[in-house]
């Protein structure tokens, strides 16, 4: 097992992170299968109100490969279609009954897996809606089938600092988990398994053997994006695949049992409620996972890179971590001269930095926004050793051969830069949307 260490990074001490119980939630009367959570995709409805689906069922697909399909977590009935702007499709909900009608493929057994042509597995993962959870580097879009990868990562630990603790995901799932491994060997012959020092005690002695990679504690190490710039070569690397650990076992669980998994663990933080994980239904209501909550506050699916959620919505394929951020009181009357003893800050301006003990967080900016001091904040905390800055500035001037020469296609969108800039700017926002608009136009 090799040892993956970053020099920059940051890992705020903040309350409210779940601690290792877990709780099974009541059967929702209601899932839904988001489109909100899915870069790039341009959906195409294969249902309509009213409709009737068994478990399993595609309800919408992707226009750019119409094979790959998004299917319902639950038998019940199509209740409503929601759009937002410009018809831009958010979710489809569905009124979920509590016996499931599956859709059923047949089994795979580890023989029968080892034989199997490789067009026939990314066949048989498309129709189970379970392709899509294999994402490619720089932008992470949809895995191309057709694309042989230098390397697939798997992060046993998620993408941000609450996701579900991976000694819960895999308890029970072992063998599901090695099934999706052999998966993976069908695609890559380099499978890189990564997992946080503090997670591996936790891991049964046959997960820990297949770790590969143990990262540091500090965040982001473990992002996987982190982790293609540590180990990478040359520039072919710059297309291997990642995948998470949940869409990992869903894999080898679809393969072993023939039908689509339907349950899904997740984590919710909030400050000064250390709550359980939650083990529930694919795409319930974000409502019933979030609990008791503020009427003001603010819900996301990451400490620093999550999406910001409506709590009439429900949970994503992509998404297992909601962080509910409460509103401030209002302004601090001078804020900037007060000691901070509270305050999570990176530099030294608060005396919270001093003594590392957890903080809550809200959603005050302390302060407004302001134009770039080259403070150099950014710089000093990114993990791939970016100036997200200098690509910044690139961006607004429309020099985008400059941001790439920066090296903008490497930002794990980890959120950090944004986190720490003092004049308040959404760097993590502006590269993302560059190295988006990127991507298409070379599409």
């Amino acid at each position: 097992m090799e040892k993956i260490e970053i020099s920059r990074g940051f890992t705020p001490k903040v309350t409210g992170m779940p601690d290792l119980t877990m709780i099974r939630l009541p059967f929702p009367s209601s899932v839904g299968v988001s489109a909100g959570d899915i870069p790039f995709i341009r959906p195409k409805l294969l249902v309509k109100e009213g409709d009737s689906v068994r478990t399993g069922s595609p309800l919408f697909t992707d226009k750019r490969d119409r094979t790959i399909n998004y299917v319902s977590p639950a038998t019940g009935k199509v209740r409503k279609i929601l759009f937002g702007e410009r018809r831009k499709l958010i979710e489809v909900v569905l009124t979920a009954e509590v016996l499931d009608d599956f859709i059923q493929f047949d089994p795979v057994s580890s023989g029968e897996l080892t034989d199997m042509p490789r067009a026939d597995l990314v066949e048989r993962l498309k129709q189970g809606g379970l392709w899509q959870g294999l994402r490619q580097f720089p932008a992470r879009d949809t895995a191309d089938p057709d694309h042989t990868p230098a390397m697939i990562i798997v992060s046993l630990n998620g993408n941000d600092l609450s996701s579900p603790h991976p000694a819960l995901v895999l308890k029970g799932n072992e063998e599901a988990f090695m099934t999706g491994l052999d998966i993976l060997r069908k695609f890559s012959h380099r499978i890189v398994v990564t997992a946080r020092e503090s997670s591996l005690k936790k891991l049964s002695g046959a997960v820990r053997d297949r770790v590969t990679h143990a990262t540091d504690d500090m965040y982001p190490a473990w992002n996987p994006g982190t982790v293609l710039y540590q180990l990478k070569q040359n520039q072919a690397e710059n297309t291997s695949w990642c995948v998470s650990l949940d869409h990992l076992i869903m894999m080898g669980k679809f393969l072993i049992t023939g039908r689509y998994p339907v349950e899904k663990i997740i984590s919710v933080t909030q400050t000064g409620d250390n709550r359980p994980h939650l083990l529930t239904r694919q795409g319930a209501p974000v409502k019933k996972l979030a609990g008791h909550f503020a009427p003001d506050s603010l819900i996301t699916t990451g400490q620093f890179n999550g999406r910001l959620l409506d709590p009439d919505w429900h949970i994503g394929f992509f998404e297992n971590t909601i962080n509910i951020v409460e509103n401030a009181d209002g302004e601090e009357m001078f804020g900037f001269v007060r000691p901070g003893l509270n305050k999570p800050s990176v530099s030294s301006t608060f005396l919270s930095a001093l003594f590392k003990r957890p903080a809550p967080m809200d959603c005050t900016l302390h302060g407004e926004l302001r134009a770039c001091i080259n403070c150099s904040y950014c710089e000093r905390i990114c993990p791939t050793g970016l100036m997200p800055n200098f690509i910044m500035k690139a961006l607004h001037a429309d020099e985008i051969e400059e941001a790439l020469a920066c090296g903008m296609m490497d930002c794990c969108q980890c959120g950090l830069c944004s986190f720490t800039c003092p004049s308040k700017i959404e760097l993590a926002k502006i590269l993302s949307d560059g190295m988006d608009s990127h991507y298409k136009d070379k599409a």
